[in-house]
């Protein structure tokens, strides 16, 4: 349970908090395996994530640069689509680079002997924190670009079947 516990306590930064007690550290080195093992399950299950999130955010990316170029060769203008792609594409940059900085500092931590170290182990585990809290907005970022996108498009689409179909009826009539 004092894993759970470690693994969860809320964000704080070493420059700004008391040294810890001898109490808090002894709690560290008790709980250290199951602190260990609760980290070897989180980076399981982080891994298949990682992976999957990364593999949707490429296909949408896919997908996105497929319409906006078909948008363009079809002499269309579409500038809102065209700036939250590349805002996608930067933002699911950062999130790889985020997250392999992430899984750096969650490697740091559990290479340290909890037991013989636990105020490093207490640091490591903050710095993991804090990086998986940026990976984390990266995340939010993402998905609210993809909302942007979304709505830049249903604007953009709503605005094509009149041009469609005026030059569909320029057709029909000699």
């Amino acid at each position: 349970m004092i894993g759970l516990v470690l693994l969860s306590a809320p964000l704080v930064r070493a420059e700004t908090t008391r040294p810890l007690t001898d109490q808090y550290i002894e709690a560290i080195r008790l709980g250290c395996s199951n602190a260990l093992q609760s980290m070897r399950q989180i980076q399981r299950v982080e891994a298949v994530t990682r992976v999957n999130r990364g593999q949707e955010y490429e296909g949408m990316l896919k997908l996105v640069s497929a319409l906006n170029s078909r948008i363009v060769l079809n002499k269309q203008d579409a500038p809102r689509l065209t700036s939250a792609a590349s805002q996608m594409q930067t933002t699911f940059t950062k999130f790889q680079r985020d997250y392999l900085e992430y899984a750096e500092k969650f490697d740091t931590a559990q290479r340290i002997n909890c037991r013989e170290a636990p105020v490093s182990f207490y640091d490591a585990l903050n710095d993991m924190r804090e990086a998986r809290a940026v990976v984390a907005t990266d995340v939010t970022t993402f998905s609210e670009l993809l909302d942007e996108y979304q709505a830049s498009f249903n604007e953009f689409r709503g605005l094509v079947p009149e041009a469609s179909s005026q030059s569909r009826a320029e057709e029909l009539d000699p």
